[in-house]
């Protein structure tokens, strides 16, 4: 019988599981790409036909910026939170 890594799972569980992963992680990059692709089209065009400006798009950028960095700031509190948590228990 495999002898189980440090996770908990046989080496070839542990490779099939890294494999799928990695599968998932370019399938999500690959959609990113296309989607991001696509506003970023839609945004030329609506600037093209002057229904919106360069101006609110760049503000919508750096809220957008500012909501991933607080989302960010967010998630590494929830963590500290885990961590402090299974320190005590």
């Amino acid at each position: 019988m495999s002898e189980s890594t440090p996770s908990g799972f046989t080496p070839e569980q542990e490779q099939f599981v890294t494999e799928v992963v990695a599968r998932l992680c370019r399938r999500y990059a690959d959609v990113i790409e296309k989607v991001a692709t696509e506003v970023h089209a839609l945004t030329m065009v609506l600037v093209e036909k002057r229904l919106i400006t360069l101006e609110r798009v760049e503000a919508a950028r750096r809220q957008l910026d500012l909501a991933y960095d607080l989302d960010q700031a967010l998630q590494i509190r929830a963590l500290i939170k885990e961590i402090d948590d299974l320190d005590a228990g």
